[in-house]
């Protein structure tokens, strides 16, 4: 039988877990990690439009220990980011202790552990929300990357695997018993990937047996929703995806409602100016072949709910050249630029 007490002892995880607490301990922000999209420039711009905390990339524990430079890049940390976390995904204990090592280096304040991811080459190859399918290994992944680290261990997780086998009180026992020091739930089972809607019920029940922070994530795309699932759930903290990419708004909306204040959505020559400053940024940090590539996947939300926007999204995602996409964009502000969309039609459209 484990030494429970012992285990906690050797890794001190009563002091994490403070720093953990103090991290979200004031209905905190987060921006979740998400592939292709919360890379090194994206965090920045929702730091400064208020996340409170940000993660890269989820990346490969296999990928991190062998060397793969796309890998390494995704867990590239600037300076001055802080507080930030590092996601790693994979089925080998070993392989997962030995990356979370290599990742500290890197200087994160914390690493998550993937346990919710429902893309199909992920599952396939037994990580991300495979594991909830196996909740032993998924005991064995947390003790060992907590055994390895010095740094706070928390998790991302979703409901279970299906309708029919949601485990979400189970997991949050074992989570905590192994040394997790906050447990983030997507209001989703693995079935369900990004259809429906989320179920922000499971998260007020972990909340009653938690003895960790727990921050609820899923359909978040509002301030009126962060409020609501805050309130519904009594959640630490709250997590923002979807809603976030072209959209780093999502964070001014919300921290001017966690202050009582109005919040004026902002004209399309601001969003704009905010778009043309993320596609310079993006091309000097991956290049203008990938940067742009990347930049694709946000031009499609930037803008969403204003006039007239299909028939940019056409002449900009019709060529990859650096001037004529700028030039649609400066354009259409032109014509545009005093236009406000309502927070709800964006969200409606997202």
């Amino acid at each position: 039988m484990l030494d429970a007490s012992n285990f906690f002892a050797r890794n001190d995880i009563a002091a994490k877990r403070r720093r953990v607490a103090a991290l979200y301990g004031h209905d905190e922000v987060l921006l979740s990690p998400m592939a292709g999209v919360t890379d090194l420039v994206f965090r920045a711009i929702c730091r400064e439009h208020g996340a409170d905390v940000t993660f890269c990339e989820f990346a490969s524990a296999e990928g991190v220990l062998h060397g793969n430079e796309s890998t390494r890049a995704l867990i590239e940390l600037a300076e001055d980011e802080h507080p930030v976390g590092i996601q790693l995904f994979g089925s080998d204990p070993a392989a997962m202790a030995q990356a979370a090592r290599e990742a500290e280096v890197l200087g994160p304040d914390v690493i998550d552990l993937n346990f919710g991811c429902p893309v199909k080459k992920v599952v396939k190859k037994n990580g991300g929300s495979a594991l909830l399918c196996n909740v032993p290994l998924m005991e064995e992944i947390v003790r060992a990357v907590v055994e390895a680290t010095s740094l706070p261990v928390t998790a991302k997780t979703r409901l279970g695997w299906s309708t029919g086998s949601m485990n979400y009180i189970e997991t949050t026992h074992m989570l905590q018993e192994s040394g997790a020091c906050a447990i983030t739930m997507h209001g989703r089972t693995r079935d369900q990937k990004f259809t429906g809607i989320a179920d922000w019920r499971p998260i007020a029940e972990m909340k009653q047996v938690a003895e960790v922070p727990v921050i609820g994530n899923g359909d978040v795309w509002t301030a009126r929703d962060y409020l609501c699932i805050k309130e519904e759930t009594d959640c630490d903290a709250v997590m923002i995806a979807r809603a976030a990419i072209g959209n780093p708004f999502v964070f001014s909306e919300i921290a001017a409602a966690k202050r009582g204040e109005d919040y004026e959505a902002l004209t399309v020559s601001q969003v704009v100016d905010v778009l043309l400053d993320h596609i310079d940024r993006e091309l000097a940090l991956k290049g203008p072949k990938t940067g742009m590539h990347r930049m694709k996947r946000h031009f499609t939300t930037y803008l969403r709910g204003c006039p007239g926007v299909g028939d940019l999204r056409k002449q900009v995602f019709a060529t990859n050249d650096r001037a004529t996409i700028e030039a649609a964009f400066r354009n259409y502000r032109e014509v545009h630029g005093d236009f406000r969309p309502s927070i709800e039609r964006k969200a409606q459209v997202a």
